[in-house]
């Protein structure tokens, strides 16, 4: 578990001088607040689609539920929590997902650590959220035996991109299929970061 205080900045629209940001493992009491970060954090509503919101929300809960309630030992959802005060409950601003996956050679299937759904609340963001998000995973991968962690990030996400490469990955592959190559932003780009064993 890691605890930090951040400092929000100027443009932050959560008047506040620090806050303090707790970084634990998700409990299943939590999965409808993950849900919400990550439904807003991946998907836009306008007027015309705002009804697509309780839709998205409910599957990305469920598939979320199916992954926790797994007890796969080598499955971590982490969130990052503003800890609780005398007004309010304690509020998930941030999730990653840690997990393994495999790909095959000719001799045998390799397995690396990779993180997944990594979204930070929009009035909670440039505040280094992701990065205690990435650094705890980092943590986790080196426990489990692991020199290095993997993500897929689009293109078009400049901001995400920022964050990782700000954080030590880099470029590993360029990734096209067939939707990509006329839609460039499209594109996924396979992420690496060493990390010591």
């Amino acid at each position: 578990m890691v605890q930090s205080s951040l400092s929000f900045s100027e443009n932050n629209p959560f008047p506040s001088s620090s806050v303090k940001v707790v970084i634990r493992q998700a409990k299943s009491d939590d999965i409808s607040k993950i849900a919400e970060v990550l439904t807003y954090g991946f998907h836009h509503f306008n007027r015309f689609t705002w009804w697509l919101y309780p839709l998205f929300k409910m599957g990305i809960a469920e598939d979320l539920r199916d992954r926790i309630y797994k007890n796969d030992p080598h499955y971590r959802c982490l969130i990052a929590v503003q800890a609780a005060n005398t007004k309010e409950s304690e509020k998930v601003i941030g999730t990653l997902e840690l997990s393994l996956k495999g790909n095959y050679s000719w001799t045998k299937r390799k397995q690396y650590s990779y993180i997944s759904n990594l979204a930070v609340k929009e009035g909670y963001r440039r505040q280094g959220i992701a990065t205690k998000l990435l650094q705890e995973s980092e943590k986790i991968a080196q426990h489990w035996g692991f020199d290095s962690l993997s993500l897929h990030v689009l293109a078009e996400n400049k901001s995400g991109l920022e964050v990782y490469l700000q954080n030590g990955y880099v470029i590993k592959q360029v990734e096209i299929d067939l939707y990509s190559l006329f839609i460039t932003n499209k594109r996924r780009l396979l992420l690496e970061k060493k990390i010591k064993k």
